[in-house]
């Protein structure tokens, strides 16, 4: 897929302007998550460091970079592994041996094109009884100028994804849309501006209000977000 390096880059640096999304995405997962656990593209550490109290925690990407950077600030974790792995390659499974109970991936699947392969491959890794967690951007109809930009091959809908789920052998736990006024946001600037990447203003001004509109979708679900929550169980 043809993509523009520099808005890629960009939005991976205004990211930390979000921080309250992380926060907020993090405390979605939280009750899935065990003790033994993988993330498929850890990036720069961003959700790694919520979790140096596990058993084992081993971040997996396909840049060579990162894992190096993220080796890096980890150090000090003996229980902390990173290394570089690729989702679609038929040794992934091979990771299964480290007894995993939990694998997650957090903004990174829409980026994948043999998604389904991927999906199979996080699945397999998994011990019988093991939560599979994908957070992935929500809505074709919210699909535009900066979703073509970092390299998204597509977003993803409830039906979509649980048929994922279904493929890879997972009975489906949870789905859930996130964060409604983001996904509006995005639509505004990505569809109707063509911005190849959401204002650094805007997304300092979202950040602000991250609380309140978390507080308020806990207790109003909303039928559609920027992101959709998925979780499923290897049975």
């Amino acid at each position: 897929m043809e993509y523009s390096e520099t808005a890629l880059q960009k939005v991976r640096e205004d990211r930390l302007l979000i921080d309250g999304v992380d926060q907020w995405l993090y405390e979605e997962i939280a009750p899935y998550l065990g003790r033994r656990i993988l993330e498929i593209g850890c990036g720069l550490g961003n959700f790694a460091r919520h979790l140096t109290d596990r058993e084992l925690y081993l971040g997996t990407e396909t840049s060579v970079e990162s894992i190096e950077h993220v080796s890096r600030v980890f150090s000090g974790y003996p229980t902390m592994l990173f290394t570089v792995a690729d989702a679609t390659a038929p040794g992934f499974v091979n990771f299964g041996r480290l007894d995993i109970d939990t694998v997650f991936s957090l903004n990174v699947f829409e980026h994948i094109e043999d998604h389904e392969t991927a999906l199979r491959n996080a699945a397999q890794v998994l011990r019988p009884g093991g939560h599979l967690i994908l957070v992935v951007p929500a809505h074709m109809a919210f699909y535009g100028a900066i979703d073509r930009a970092i390299g998204h091959y597509r977003r993803y809908d409830k039906r979509m994804m649980a048929g994922l789920f279904h493929q890879a052998g997972l009975e489906l736990t949870t789905q859930k849309y996130i964060n409604a006024l983001g996904g509006l946001g995005w639509w505004a600037n990505s569809r109707l501006r063509s911005q190849e990447t959401p204002p650094s203003g805007q997304l300092r001004l979202f950040n602000v209000l991250v609380p309140g509109i978390r507080a308020f979708e806990r207790v109003v679900p909303m039928p559609f977000g920027i992101s959709l929550l998925t979780v499923g169980r290897r049975s």
